[in-house]
């Protein structure tokens, strides 16, 4: 996997609902903080740690992540892994 390949699999994310309530058009929500200021312009390896989650579910997550999973009764890791596996198994499944 090449960070250059960051653009695609954010484009994939978008393509999902938010992952609590399905809304469409949701935001990447980065897990690995990319911290502020951080450059926007290149992809990076933390944009492969993104979840999609509406405008509403991120702004809640980023208050406290473990409260946030707990009353979603969701493990956003382990969402993360799944989007992350099933994106490189589509990206495969290309070639």
């Amino acid at each position: 996997m090449k960070i250059e390949e960051g653009k695609d699999y954010l484009q994939y994310i978008s393509s999902h609902g938010c992952l609590v309530c399905g809304r469409s058009n949701p935001d990447r929500d980065h897990l690995e903080t990319v911290g502020m200021g951080g450059r926007r312009d290149r992809y990076l390896w933390e944009d492969f740690t993104c979840i999609p989650l509406c405008r509403i579910h991120h702004t809640e997550r980023h208050t406290n992540m473990k409260k946030f999973e707990d009353k979603y009764r969701i493990n956003l890791w382990k969402e993360q892994s799944r989007l992350l596996r099933r994106w490189l198994r589509y990206e495969q499944g290309k070639e």
